[in-house]
């Protein structure tokens, strides 16, 4: 039974011309993708939290453009998004533990109200009064 109103879809040009192209053939060497760079979000956020905010959101946000630019296939954008995301985490870990080890070293000292008090005394406004 043919039906009447079925038009077959056109063949493709024998001699390879005419707008008709296979679709490109996958599975060479230049078709796999290097390996996904660690984006370093677990360690911004313990950054963030244990040792220091403003530093550990900025390894955040690079962290995060790490695997949205590496699955659409820009690679190299998402390599540099990693090596971002890994300075301003460690630069966050670096700058936690000085303040750290400086406040300690205050309070066992016990230098840390003299110290508070002339940073008051340092930075008081006429508003202070």
């Amino acid at each position: 039974m043919e039906d009447q109103y079925f038009t077959p879809p056109p063949a493709p040009p024998a001699d390879g011309q005419g707008g008709w192209q296979a679709p490109p053939v996958r599975g060479g060497a230049d078709d796999v993708p290097p390996l996904k760079p660690n984006n370093w979000l677990w360690q911004s956020i313990v950054a963030t939290i244990l040792c220091c905010l403003i530093f550990g959101v900025v390894g955040i946000i690079y962290a995060a453009k790490v695997d949205s630019l590496y699955y659409r296939g820009r690679y190299e954008e998402a390599e540099q998004a990693a090596k971002k995301a890994k300075m301003w985490t460690l630069i966050a870990v670096v700058f936690g533990v000085v303040y750290y080890a400086v406040t300690l070293s205050l309070l066992l000292t016990g230098n840390f109200p003299e110290q508070l008090q002339e940073l008051i005394e340092n930075s008081a406004s006429g508003y202070n009064f």
